[in-house]
């Protein structure tokens, strides 16, 4: 959830400041009357902050130009598949949409921002001149996918105080595998057994990953990784205790399918190197589209953020 707040809020906020505008535009500044006195734009404004407004502007305008820029490698199913994952983070498709409506927006607001995150993306990776071979040599480690499990018996730590003594942890997985080599269905015993509790809900799943993935340990990775759909692993020892793997499924996706997502994992390792990069790559946008603040307020603003004296809003 709060990832998603990131991606809203602060263009929530944009969004209705830019109806403030309008208004301003269609009706006068005088927004409410009232017997005890009128508000209007100038006192919004002054209680807002002259600098969220323009952060507002230029975070719009930043939107406008890159939508328009990259328009052509927008990928429709990549936002689709983007949403469904958080559609099922939030308990359904029903229920992120009424999270949605909470926060004043809607789902086409939300594929919006993630159209906007894949934009800002183009524009890094377009700044560091990266080329397609450099993509396709991503998906190369990328392609193969397996959806891994296991169970895991933890032994006893700071961040497991329940866990099992280092010989006891072992006995018991060594039990456990010896009752699938006899037969015995894994996904049960990881139901009755694992202490990995999220995923033992699950039958031990933890997903679809790929070799390059981080999400775990070299010693757990080395060995899921080797094994063939369907394979269990030998008791295989962590930091976080005695693991048994299952490679559940394996697939091999295809580079369209994967292209917008390496995009971003490149952008992403880009900036984590180099901060300044957004900066610079958005200086060299605002100069390309000859973006000018039309006040003093964003006149200062956009001067302090190409000078990288204010962050700029970057999709999370």
């Amino acid at each position: 959830m709060k990832n998603l707040k990131k991606v809203i809020l602060p263009v929530a906020l944009s969004v209705s400041l830019l109806g403030l505008t309008a208004c301003s535009a269609g009706g006068g500044d005088t927004y409410v009357t009232t017997k005890a006195g009128n508000v209007n734009q100038k006192d919004v404004i002054d209680y807002i902050g002259g600098q969220q407004v323009s952060k507002a502007a230029t975070s719009l305008a930043t939107k406008k130009i890159l939508l328009e820029k990259y328009r052509g490698k927008l990928d429709k199913s990549y936002v689709e598949k983007k949403v469904a994952a958080i559609q099922a983070q939030y308990g359904g498709k029903e229920k992120f949409e009424e999270y949605l409506k909470q926060q004043g927006y809607t789902l086409d607001k939300y594929k919006e921002e993630i159209n906007f995150s894949l934009a800002q993306a183009y524009m890094i990776n377009d700044f560091k001149a990266v080329t397609e071979d450099q993509i396709k040599a991503e998906y190369e480690k990328e392609k193969l996918q397996y959806n891994i499990a296991h169970i895991l018996i933890a032994v006893k730590s700071e961040t497991a105080p329940n866990g099992l003594s280092d010989e006891e942890a072992k006995a018991k997985a060594d039990e456990i595998k010896a009752k699938i080599n006899a037969g015995e269905d894994f996904a049960t015993l990881a139901k009755e057994n694992s202490t990995d509790t999220a995923s033992a809900a699950k039958g031990g799943e933890l997903g679809w990953s790929s070799k390059s993935s981080t999400s775990f340990v070299t010693e757990f990775a080395n060995v899921a990784y080797s094994l063939k759909k369907g394979e269990v692993s030998d008791v295989v020892k962590t930091s976080f205790g005695y693991h048994i793997i299952k490679v559940l499924d394996t697939k091999e996706l295809t580079y369209e399918e994967m292209k917008s997502e390496l995009v971003e994992k490149l952008a992403v390792a880009t900036i984590s190197a180099d901060s300044k990069v957004y900066t610079d790559a958005l200086k060299k946008l605002f100069e390309e589209y000859d973006v000018k603040g039309n006040t003093e307020d964003l006149k200062n603003y956009i001067s302090n953020m190409l000078a990288g004296k204010i962050q700029p809003r970057q999709q999370q």
